[in-house]
């Protein structure tokens, strides 16, 4: 136990005795990926540690049912302790799933009118990948923001169409070919 990040005050009264052998110790930990503390009840000198709980109220009740036992069945016996596992070995910070890509209603219905194509070539687009929202009859022309004006489209075929229309860029793609 590293002696830097355990505090610890010790325990009078009842089973724990007047003599303040046995102390309560919270030491912070990471549990189920939060900052928490960790409580124990510990026999400093003898380094035995008796319980361990992350509610202090349960680790001085564990603490006391074993020591009411032990002295039940060792009389005036020294008590033998073994050291149990005082938590299992986890990692401390764990990987979560990021969550999914917010995407908006309006690009959601644009992406499913176009049936997941680009409106001019046809390739299929990725409704999470990089796609743009095209304006058929571009904005600069005194296009709108109306559902009817907007497609999905391929990146080059946007960037490629610039502020031409669609009619001019399907014309221009066809002598292309």
């Amino acid at each position: 136990m590293s002696e830097e990040r355990l505090l610890h005050r010790p325990i009078y009264g009842g089973v724990f005795g007047e003599d303040g052998r046995y102390a309560l110790a919270s030491m912070p930990c990471v549990s189920r990926g939060l900052y928490a503390t960790r409580y124990m009840v510990v026999q400093p000198q003898a380094g035995v540690v008796l319980s361990v709980s992350e509610d202090k109220v349960q680790a001085l009740a564990l603490a006391r049912l074993r020591l009411h036992a032990a002295n039940d069945k060792h009389q005036g016996e020294p008590i033998a302790a073994e050291q149990a596992e005082l938590w299992p070995d986890q990692p401390l910070l764990t990987a979560t799933p990021a969550p999914a890509p917010y995407i908006s209603r309006r690009r959601r219905a644009i992406y499913e009118h176009s049936h997941g194509h680009c409106h001019y070539c046809g390739t299929p687009l990725d409704l999470t990948g990089k796609w743009h929202v095209e304006h058929q009859l571009p904005r600069a022309l005194g296009g709108g923001d109306d559902t009817l004006n907007l497609v999905a489209a391929c990146v080059p075929c946007n960037l490629t169409k610039s502020d031409s229309t669609a009619i001019e860029f399907v014309t221009r793609a066809g002598r292309a070919n």
